[in-house]
């Protein structure tokens, strides 16, 4: 799966590695196979995690106000994006 089918603030689930099954959000594409990802908990935004494409499962939700947030250079804390996960998860 091309990178560009992820969008910023997209909630994904990782596939393979010691994290496997957990839900992250994409926090930045790290070129055309490479996300970085963070949960709030392990991964944080200060050393978020980054991954092969191939190792994530993606969902069709997006926490948007969170995206646009980051796409204008604006600070977001890791109890945001754990918010926005649970937010994600419930619906």
């Amino acid at each position: 799966m091309p990178a560009g089918e992820l969008r910023v603030g997209q909630l994904v689930y990782s596939r393979a590695g010691r994290d496997r099954g957990r839900p992250f959000l994409v926090w930045q594409q790290a070129g055309p196979d490479r996300v970085y990802l963070v949960d709030g908990r392990l991964r944080r935004a200060a050393k978020p995690k980054s991954k092969n494409v191939c190792h994530i499962q993606p969902v069709n939700r997006v926490a948007t106000d969170l995206a646009i947030r980051l796409k204008q250079g604006e600070d977001v804390s890791d109890a945001e994006v754990r918010r926005a996960i649970a937010q994600l998860l419930e619906t």
